[in-house]
């Protein structure tokens, strides 16, 4: 028993260690924004929000070439968690309702394949289009406009400690 004390508060004190090298917040958002990705608290979880200037061309729903360093982030941020995710797609107002929405759903299917493709649980991914219905900026001028095409995952039930550290 004696022999075990010390070899049980070495595992001890090596765990805490661990435990406390966590995450370094400021240095995760760094890298968020050199990847172009913005990941906050929202009421449903934790929201990570990649610009159609990051991901795709105007008015397609194809990963442009330079996208990698945003999803290799993302897939980084969401490695971190093992919670259901929403995979959310937007647009702005020009153009029909009926087309728009087709292309938010054809955006969020992508970023979707792709997570899938990079490893994240397909039965954690789900996946919705919602047009034009929920602007985060005014769609009366080209930089509103450029906000509310967006793509963003929610990542449901969880706390931003979790994937971005204190």
């Amino acid at each position: 028993m004696r022999k075990l004390l010390p070899l049980v508060t070495c595992a001890l004190s090596l765990s805490l260690l661990a435990a406390c090298s966590g995450l370094d917040r400021q240095n995760e958002e760094a890298l968020n924004r050199k990847a172009g990705i913005e990941v906050t608290q929202v009421k449903d979880g934790v929201q990570v929000r990649l610009p159609e200037k990051v991901l795709f061309d105007f008015n397609e729903s194809s990963l442009r070439a330079d996208s990698e360093s945003a999803i290799a982030r993302v897939v980084v941020v969401l490695n971190r968690t093992k919670k259901p995710m929403i995979v959310e797609g937007h647009t702005d107002n020009v153009g029909t309702r009926e087309y728009n929405q087709q292309l938010s759903e054809a955006r969020a299917k992508t970023v979707a394949d792709e997570l899938e493709r990079r490893g994240i649980g397909a039965s954690r991914v789900s996946l919705k289009g919602y047009a034009f219905d929920r602007p985060v900026s005014d769609n009366d001028t080209p930089e509103g406009r450029a906000r509310n095409r967006r793509t963003e995952i929610v990542v449901t039930g969880e706390s931003l400690e979790a994937v971005m550290g204190k």
